[in-house]
């Protein structure tokens, strides 16, 4: 199978290519893996089905978002070789998921219309994002996702037609809720099961929270995704989250929030990130990518305490800061990490053999 599923599925990607219509949905797949880093079409679509079973409405938003964004980037004649490889796609798929969960009712025509036009864009964001951040040799990750989001939820706390629910709106800081360790013994009590399966719930959680999607199964179905294309990607993916976890419960964080992911899902995206991604996967990047987990954890404390009077989540805004300041690192210590520039981007197993080959040669 190799060439055909796991990897970038390169074969894949040719046989399609043939046919539009098959390569305008592989294209879409690939943008909802790219959210991970995983160009992959079985990635995304695994991704998808964990929306859809999680909550259809969801699920719809998703799919509308990334088949907006993408077909914007066409008509626009944007790079043919990013829009195949998904990188027009992925913060639209966040943009329609993002707003499936803030917008109500669910089903509802004003609620679609904002998904289309937040989702379409998001995309004409990431192209001027992206023209900027070349500069600096840089992607600009998912800036556009939170720029264009944060501006709707924003706009529509002010506007009448804004079809916010009741997660977005105003309060007064509180301090933390009950600790993580009565909440996961509270769980574990109720499921009849052990504080370390309810960690591990915890875990798998963060893992889904990417997507908006909290549920272990979730996590289940997003952790294989990534595993279709990298093993290495999501044995990170499962030690970020962890780390994202471990970082809220040391600060004292709200053991409610803790328990359903909202400290793993940044830590992780941006561990996988350094560790393999970006750098080539050596015991230091590996150490790196802990490092700029738990560094992404305390963003997300300090973002999410900024923005929660007005009732705005952190989103991933802690995950763009905090590996922004880890791919610098590529310049203060260019002897210690091998650096992958984004238009070489493919595996962590990918990079591993082409050191090999460099280092034999």
């Amino acid at each position: 199978m190799t060439g055909w599923v796991d990897g970038t599925a390169p074969l894949l990607q040719e046989r399609l290519g043939a046919l539009a219509p098959l390569a305008f949905v592989e294209s879409c797949l690939r943008g909802v893996g790219q959210v991970m880093f995983m160009n992959n079409p079985i990635t995304g679509l695994l991704v998808l089905v964990a929306a859809w079973i999680h909550d259809p409405w969801l699920g719809f938003g998703g799919t509308v978002g990334v088949a907006v964004s993408t077909l914007v980037a066409i008509v626009m004649g944007f790079d043919a070789g990013a829009v195949r490889a998904g990188l027009f796609g992925f913060n639209g798929v966040l943009c329609g998921l993002a707003l499936a969960t803030f917008l109500a009712p669910p089903w509802d025509g004003v609620s679609t219309v904002w998904i289309v036009v937040v989702s379409a864009g998001s995309s004409l964001a990431m192209a001027g994002l992206a023209a900027l951040f070349s500069i600096w040799g840089v992607p600009p990750f998912t800036l556009a996702f939170n720029i264009s989001v944060l501006l709707f939820l924003v706009t529509g706390l002010n506007v009448a037609r804004g079809n916010l629910g009741e997660l977005v709106s105003p309060a007064s800081p509180t301090v933390a809720g009950p600790s993580v360790s009565t909440v996961l013994r509270e769980s574990a009590d109720t499921a009849g099961s052990t504080d370390a399966v309810a960690v591990l719930n915890a875990v798998f959680r963060g893992i889904a929270q990417l997507f908006f999607v909290n549920s272990i199964l979730g996590g289940v179905i997003i952790l294989v995704a990534i595993a279709v294309c990298s093993r290495i990607a999501a044995l990170f993916a499962v030690l970020g989250s962890a780390v994202g976890m471990l970082v809220g419960m040391a600060l004292g964080a709200d053991g409610v929030a803790i328990y359903n992911g909202l400290w793993g899902f940044n830590s992780y995206d941006a561990c996988l990130a350094i560790a393999g991604v970006f750098y080539v996967l050596t015991w230091r990047s590996a150490v790196l990518g802990l490092a700029c987990a738990a560094y992404t954890a305390l963003l997300f404390g300090a973002i999410g305490a900024f923005l929660g009077p007005w009732g705005l989540p952190a989103m991933t805004l802690p995950f763009c800061f905090g590996v922004l300041t880890f791919v610098m690192l590529r310049d203060a210590a260019p002897r210690r990490f091998t650096w992958v520039p984004p238009g070489e981007i493919t595996t962590p197993e990918e990079h591993l053999r082409r050191a090999g080959e460099a280092v034999r040669s």
